[in-house]
């Protein structure tokens, strides 16, 4: 096109410099269709479009005899800054400077030599030189912020996994260290029985599909009930309610995520065949919650009140939720228990402990029964 212009406008020398760049463009083409690799072509097609309208401008009698048409040359240093790197891109900006810097001190012999194009035609081309460089250069950046920012929301998507959304936000505002203390929570761990066993005897992927299948349901409930899932490690599973939010119902909810994880439990060994089972224990009282780490980051919890969950949950009953007696003074006007009577719990001494068995009916409103995730199973009558 520009070499067609340019012959219309009468200057055959300034036509041969855009069509002896389409006859280049035209071969760069052809061998990476045949090749799939450029080799030194690269090169040579960047020093093409650094020299190529700086020739251009000069057959037309310089800067404003050619409508700046130098412009152009910019996309040598943009195409290796976008295709080979930010240290390409600066070896040929340096090129750039120097190419206008040739130019312009060669301007006023070029101007006085060559006559000018047509007014009109010398406007539009300054126009059109304008307009080119402007738009290819804004869609160019306007691609890498569309690349940015779907790298940004897949970031903050992995990082939305791991943590909390109101810790995440913390820690994008480089608030560190966060920790903070909790004065009441529920904290539910759940392992699933004979994991070592059944892992040695069946292939990798038969373990994590079954795995998984239990996982993302507890997952899926806990976001139902409102809780958060800290850690999984292996087959064991921890979750808490009451943080990084207070939560006033954190025990009840946690509670309910008990008895709808007997319920998933139960459901999926039918659908599957299967003959999993879990224990569950659960504790309430204070805790402190942090974000561990600088690089790999963990949103994690502790205190005795975390060990105290843990314990209930290995001296427990495969299919059973057993709690301490912290948890049950919350929870004993709305649930069924059966006390199990006193544990010697490692590390604890002799402890209380209680089973949940489900929450009493006549705690529920009749729009309730069907709702709060509490499941039909687990509503005992008073």
């Amino acid at each position: 096109m520009g070499a067609l212009a340019y012959a219309l406008l009468g200057r055959p020398l300034s036509a041969a410099v855009p069509g002896a760049f389409s006859v280049a463009a035209t071969t760069v083409v052809i061998r990476l269709l045949r090749r799939r690799n450029l080799g030194r072509l690269r090169e040579f097609m960047l020093l093409l479009i650094l020299l190529l309208p700086a020739v251009l401008q000069a057959s037309l009698g310089g800067y404003v005899k050619g409508s700046a048409v130098i412009m152009w040359s910019f996309f040598a240093p943009l195409s290796a800054l976008v295709f080979f790197g930010p240290r390409a891109g600066w070896g040929w900006l340096a090129g750039f400077v120097s190419v206008t810097g040739v130019s312009a001190l060669l301007d006023g012999q070029l101007a006085q030599s060559i006559p000018p194009l047509p007014e009109t035609a010398q406007t539009a081309l300054f126009a059109f030189n304008l307009c080119g460089v402007a738009a290819i250069v804004t869609l160019v950046l306007a691609y890498f912020r569309i690349q940015r920012d779907q790298a940004t929301e897949r970031s903050e998507r992995l990082l939305l996994n791991v943590l909390p959304p109101e810790i995440a936000e913390r820690l994008k505002r480089e608030e560190y260290p966060i920790a903070d203390r909790f004065d009441d929570v529920s904290v539910l761990f759940a392992d699933m029985v004979g994991f070592t066993e059944r892992s040695a005897g069946e292939s990798p992927e038969v373990t994590v599909g079954v795995l998984n299948e239990f996982l993302s349901a507890f997952d899926e409930l806990a976001q139902r009930h409102g809780l958060r899932p800290i850690r999984t490690t292996g087959d064991s599973y921890l979750v808490v309610g009451g943080l990084p939010v207070a939560k006033p119902d954190h025990a009840e909810a946690v509670a309910n995520m008990a008895l709808d994880m007997l319920d998933n439990v139960d459901g999926l060994n039918r659908l599957h065949g299967w003959a999993v089972s879990f224990r569950i224990g659960v504790n309430s009282g204070p805790a402190m919650a942090a974000v561990v780490g600088r690089h790999r980051f963990t949103y994690d919890v502790w205190s005795d009140t975390v060990n105290t969950a843990s314990r209930m949950e290995s001296s427990g009953v495969p299919g059973r939720i057993q709690v301490t007696e912290e948890t049950y003074r919350r929870l004993s006007a709305t649930y069924e228990f059966e006390c199990r009577g006193e544990l010697d719990i490692k590390g604890k001494g002799r402890m209380r402990t209680y089973f949940l068995i489900g929450r009493l009916l006549n705690d529920l409103e009749p729009e309730e029964e069907a709702s709060e995730g509490t499941s039909r199973a687990h509503i005992v009558k008073r």
